[in-house]
């Protein structure tokens, strides 16, 4: 059983998603609100459509165990679940798929967030990202280079989706992913989405 529980906060459309580098590893950052329509987000679609549809009545964020591992076939390999960790925040890698392991050239799981990169220090970004989704929920969008891993052949581009397990609080996370081509970005993979770009403070 998989569980998903989000809720997005609104956030007005504003300027294409930022090309500049967010940390170290060259990946940007950005923010959607919860609402957003599904078929905006391009290849990402079907799998945004069946986590807005297990939300719960009124809102919210959907629970892990909304979710059926066969919601999620099209992109087994590819997503990985982490836990959100607060005082201070970090993410704990639960599942990392293994085509993600194959991409990253390592295996997370059970791991934190950057340890097996080149400059575990470097993460603080995306770090402040999960945060600013744990007080105000959004669905997530990241993508960049695999540099930190020695992999700078790679870009991807990442959906994040977040669950709650206690009622409403983002206690974990979705992501699925795609390899994309080294000039693309979420603005051309999927044009009709707005997004807000997250600079490390509150989207």
């Amino acid at each position: 059983m998989l569980q998903s529980h989000f809720q997005f906060r609104a956030t007005p459309p504003l300027r294409k998603w930022s090309q500049t580098p967010a940390i170290a590893s060259d990946w940007s950052y950005g923010c959607c609100p919860l609402d957003t329509s599904a078929q905006s987000f391009g290849p990402f679609a079907s799998l945004v459509e069946t986590w807005q549809q297990r939300r719960p009545d009124g809102g919210g964020l959907p629970p892990r165990k909304a979710f059926e591992i066969n919601d999620f076939e099209a992109w087994l390999g590819r997503i990985f679940i982490a836990k959100i960790e607060q005082d201070p925040i970090d993410i704990r890698f639960t599942l990392w798929g293994t085509t993600l392991a194959d991409w990253w050239g390592v295996d997370y799981t059970g791991e934190t967030l950057g340890k097996q990169s080149e400059s575990p220090e470097s993460w603080a970004t995306e770090r402040r990202y999960f945060e600013a989704m744990s007080k105000a929920p959004f669905i997530g969008l990241a993508g960049g280079l695999l540099t930190q891993h020695g992999r700078d052949h790679i870009k991807v581009l990442g959906l994040d989706l977040p669950m709650s397990d206690r009622g409403g609080a983002l206690t974990r996370v979705l992501s699925a992913h795609i390899r994309i081509d080294l000039d693309d970005s979420f603005s051309t993979i999927a044009p009709d989405c707005s997004i807000t770009p997250f600079d490390g403070n509150s989207p």
